[in-house]
């Protein structure tokens, strides 16, 4: 189980277990609540806030709040989850690389990303298609493999991938 938001109201633990649903989500996780509320934060890759039952006014106002506030968090935690979850999948046909998020599923969405128009002409023409890869660790999209991390281009899967 992960614990995304602590306390949000006090008393209440948000985040997911380890089997889920793969759509982006917020579900109640604290033993007094747990699998009692859920909200859904996406839908076919477009951002939503879409409690997915009745949730009480002053936890769902609270929680919308900190949802807005720490988004960028949520997302980078759940795209590291769907990389472990084989819920992103990658194809490289340079200089375009697609996301498919969530194949095989009625939620699939897919994400183009064109590596030319982020790198200079003489670094793009290094590149490989073997060298663009999901990096699990930090929830990016990562290219050149084989050089050092601080010689890496990594791009936040959050940009790339929720609208």
């Amino acid at each position: 189980m992960a614990v995304i938001l602590r306390d949000t109201p006090p008393g209440y633990h948000w985040g997911w277990f380890s089997r889920e649903d793969p759509r982006m989500h917020l579900q109640t996780v604290d033993e007094e609540h747990r699998n009692l509320y859920k909200v859904w934060l996406e839908r076919k890759g477009c951002r939503v806030f879409e409690p997915a039952g009745p949730i009480p006014a002053k936890v769902l106002k609270k929680l919308q709040v900190e949802v807005t506030k720490r988004r960028r968090h949520i997302e980078g935690r759940w795209a590291i989850f769907m990389i472990k979850n084989r819920w992103l999948r990658l194809h490289v046909a340079l200089p375009e690389v697609a996301l498919i998020a969530y194949p095989d599923t009625g939620g699939k969405f897919t994400r183009k990303f064109n590596l030319q128009k982020v790198f200079s002409p003489e670094a793009y023409a290094d590149i490989h298609a073997g060298d663009v890869f999901l990096n699990e660790e930090i929830g990016a999209l990562s290219v050149f493999k084989d050089v050092s991390e601080d010689l890496r281009h990594d791009f936040d899967l959050t940009a790339i991938l929720w609208e």
